[in-house]
């Protein structure tokens, strides 16, 4: 399956995540699909010409692309939502059904629920990181989009910042279903693809947040 990944870094300053500023990386995606491309998130407000040059890799551009899926509602995934949408009109958007009330956009977001596709792309309810929180699986290939459900750093997965994440509880049975599907490969909203992505996930589970 076609992929092709946008890649922006941003600054959280000091205080709101911890107590130094936090570089991290902010990462969309877009996929060729049998009907159309799909953007998988929106990035920051700046991300419209990465996302359009990703659109482009993929021999398309925006007319060509079909649906747009929110993994969540947070701003450095749905920032250049507007963007996208008003230069994509035929786009669907989509997000996970408590999420897709709050998400401002030009035209209806569409709730997802567990086990809709939008294309070929299945719908899984990782809740936890928000309430709606969704990843993307094509059984296809394998391929796990996972959203802010966990980051990789350092070659491993690590669970998402504490200070972001709605309900930790609840984000760890996410991270244990994402375990329990076996992935072949994971890409991140934040953090590079991994090798070996449920190995590392296995590890991660039983250790506490803040460990």
């Amino acid at each position: 399956m076609p992929v092709q990944e946008i890649v922006r870094e941003i600054v959280i300053p000091a205080g709101v995540a911890g107590p130094d500023p936090m570089v991290m990386d902010v990462r969309c995606y877009a996929v060729a699909q049998p009907g159309g491309i799909v953007v998988i998130d929106t990035g920051m407000p700046d991300a419209e010409s990465g996302i359009a040059e990703a659109v482009e890799a993929l021999g398309g551009s925006f007319g060509d692309v079909r649906d747009i899926i929110l993994t969540h509602l947070h701003m450095d995934h749905v920032g250049s939502l507007f963007a996208i949408a008003e230069q994509a009109p035929m786009a669907a958007i989509y997000a996970g059904g408590p999420d897709s009330p709050d998400i401002r956009a030009p035209r209806r977001v569409q709730g997802l629920g567990e086990g809709d596709y939008v294309q070929d792309l299945q719908i899984f309810a990782t809740p936890g990181h928000t309430p709606g929180h969704v990843s993307v699986f094509h059984e296809g290939s394998g391929t796990l989009f996972i959203g802010d459900a966990a980051v990789s750093a350092e070659g491993g997965v690590e669970r998402s910042p504490e200070a972001f994440t709605s309900d930790a509880a609840r984000a760890e049975e996410s991270l244990e279903r994402i375990a329990a599907l076996e992935p072949e490969r994971m890409l991140f909203a934040h953090g590079a693809e991994i090798a070996s992505p449920v190995q590392s996930l296995a590890r991660l589970l039983g250790g506490p947040y803040g460990s």
